[in-house]
């Protein structure tokens, strides 16, 4: 493509570069640092060990482990990466009406949205002014103009996290808390059980499976089920978003 003369020559050859790219840019203005993405990581696969299902089921991940893991781009490790899998999923989407009848109790598609902002080129949006300001914010946008609820109302959260710096744009972008802030979010146990927005219940794509997110809306309709291995307390609505830093979509689930 035209935008890959000024990419590919500098290296910017896998999806990891070009994310570490935007990663070392938001540690610049930000002030987080690599421990924050390593708050990601462990959130997750605290997660996954819950989940029998999960690849990284059982296999505990330290911050020291993180910390010492070998680089696949810098400053992105191996433990920032998803994984690499098969897997297979299925989803039967219904009529409300006819749901009513099914045998496990319904879950409803609140509401959808797609976003791409303006000028986007590739993965990474390095020709826009703000190249931090994703097509999450875009999307969030349009996702919360369909529905009777914002971010406020969200219960618990599948973020698309094939790098885990994702999960701390897709925070900022759609809605739970300012530019720049993702990371402090996530600090403190903000995104395991029990904390601000519990995240990534299965383990995700770093630690249960990548399956290009459809985990993550099985998850989704698990939780407000009740039947998944990590389960948030009365939670009844449900964000699964697609992937931050490409044109993208977003679900809100209900019970």
């Amino acid at each position: 493509t035209p935008a890959a003369q000024w990419t590919r020559p500098h290296g910017l050859l896998r999806p990891v570069d070009e994310i570490a790219l935007l990663t070392r840019r938001y540690l610049h203005e930000t002030g987080a640092t690599r421990d924050h993405l390593a708050n990601v990581a462990i959130a997750v696969r605290k997660m996954a060990n819950a989940n029998p299902l999960a690849v990284m089921h059982g296999r505990p991940l330290t911050r020291e482990a993180y910390h010492a893991a070998r680089w696949i781009s810098e400053p992105l490790c191996l433990f920032d990466n998803c994984l690499e899998t098969d897997g297979a999923l299925a989803c039967v989407l219904v009529s409300a009406e006819r749901a009513r009848d099914g045998p496990h109790p319904p879950v409803y598609l609140h509401a959808f949205a797609q976003g791409l902002p303006r000028q986007h080129h590739t993965m990474v949006n390095y020709w826009c002014e703000d190249p931090l300001r994703g097509p999450s914010w875009t999307c969030a946008e349009a996702l919360y103009r369909s529905a009777d609820f914002g971010p406020d109302g969200v219960d618990v959260a599948q973020f698309y996290d094939a790098f885990s710096p994702l999960v701390l744009l897709s925070l900022e972008g759609y809605g739970f808390c300012a530019r720049g802030e993702g990371a402090a979010f996530a600090e403190d146990g903000g995104i395991e059980l029990g904390g601000r927005l519990p995240v990534n219940t299965s383990g995700g794509g770093l630690s249960e499976a990548y399956v290009h997110g459809f985990n993550l809306i099985t998850e989704g309709v698990r939780q407000l089920r009740g039947d998944s291995p990590n389960p948030v307390p009365g939670a009844e609505t449900c964000l699964v978003t697609a992937g931050e830093g490409v044109p993208t979509s977003a679900l809100l689930l209900r019970r």
